[in-house]
């Protein structure tokens, strides 16, 4: 055989096995596969990495502190951290206390209701449970009646006395929980008392201790009716708002008089005395009974007014703030017990208290009385 024609018959076998004559496709002419279109062509979906953040390094128990308050404040979940070089004995415990040390020193923060805390190996997860009106993350589906100050949330909780629990949804983010739970306080007349649930999205009512809620309210509703009568046999028509209030203050102080058995035995006093039903049905009341009965009467008399709680000379003591004319002024019908008023009251609306002699939060008055 001649070279040519050995090269000629050589030359096709080592193309067919490269593939370039017959391609790769099982035997498919090369000029019958389409090209594919752009349109057509399917890519891998580009898959970006979540990077894990690095934990906390936490050195001390004064860092996993700063770190718990600054999440409260910024209102999020505190950052995974390493607590391999913290020296905590006991982590969950520890972190639980930080926590409680935190509301103690900053009551403001207890929309921070609840606190998780989880080791794992050497890292330690807390989770704050808040409250939905300070993150606006309510339930789905939640509805309630809304308060968007003091005022509404008092009137709120007015409508649904009797009731066990009351839905509310509270729309101010700036409230702070202590201080409505204090206002909350003005509501139920010492036979009901009253207070936001655990998450603040509900009004919970509850009688004191030994009774029932319908004794409760049936001694609401016998105070009420003492105070009617009060009111129709002491203020007339023809008097200013001015001379209701002074009369219906000369009534308790004339009528009513000083439990002592409050300083001699108090196992012994009712506790009634603390209340209106003490002071207008059974004339004998220590301070509760005195404030409470003022705040039942001057509210007859379409006076605004509230119970104030504080201290008198060191001593625990309750008393009122009252609206007159469109002005707040004090009054402490206690401390004026026994007189008629012919010479004047010592304790009757004024203008300003004797900062010595009274101790009281500010910042629950201006939340009462501020329009």
């Amino acid at each position: 055989m001649k070279k040519k024609e050995v090269i000629e018959g050589v030359l096709p076998a080592v193309l067919l096995c490269l593939g370039l004559l017959t391609g790769c496709t099982g035997g498919v002419e090369p000029s019958n596969v389409p090209e594919p279109s752009p349109e057509t062509v399917e890519t891998e979906p580009a898959v970006t990495p979540i990077p894990r953040e690095e934990p906390l390094a936490i050195s001390d128990r004064g860092m996993l502190k700063a770190e718990l308050v600054s999440a409260v404040e910024e209102l999020r979940q505190p950052r995974v951290m390493d607590i391999s070089a913290a020296g905590l004995e006991q982590p969950e415990l520890d972190g639980k206390n930080v926590y409680y040390e935190i509301i103690a020193e900053s009551p403001g923060m207890k929309y921070a209701y609840d606190l998780t805390v989880e080791v794992r190996g050497t890292e330690m997860v807390c989770r704050f449970s808040y409250m939905p009106y300070k993150t606006g993350d309510f339930p789905a589906g939640f509805s309630g009646e809304e308060a968007a100050s003091i005022g509404e949330l008092l009137a709120v909780a007015e409508e649904h006395l009797g009731e066990t629990e009351a839905t509310v949804r509270i729309t101010d983010p700036a409230q702070e929980p202590d201080k409505m739970n204090r206002a909350l306080q003005q509501v139920g007349g010492g036979y009901i008392l009253c207070s936001l649930n655990v998450d603040g999205t509900a009004l919970q009512y509850s009688p004191p201790a030994g009774m029932s809620l319908e004794e409760g309210m049936a001694a609401l509703e016998a105070a009420d009716a003492l105070a009617d009568q009060v009111v129709e046999q002491t203020v007339t028509p023809e008097m200013s708002q001015r001379e209701a209030a002074e009369a219906l203050y000369a009534y308790l102080t004339v009528n009513v008089a000083y439990d002592q058995r409050y300083d001699s035995d108090r196992t012994a006093m009712p506790y009634e005395s603390q209340t209106a039903v003490g002071a207008l049905r059974d004339h004998t009341a220590i301070c509760g009974g005195y404030a409470n009965a003022l705040k039942l009467l001057y509210e007859k008399a379409g006076i605004p007014c509230y119970t104030v709680t504080g201290k008198y000379f060191q001593e625990n003591h309750m008393w009122n703030i009252a609206q007159l004319d469109g002005r707040w002024f004090w009054f402490d019908a206690t401390t004026d017990r026994g007189s008629t008023g012919e010479f004047g009251f010592l304790r009757f609306a004024l203008g300003e208290l004797d900062g010595v002699k009274y101790q009281y939060r500010e910042e629950d008055i201006l939340a009462l009385t501020e329009p």
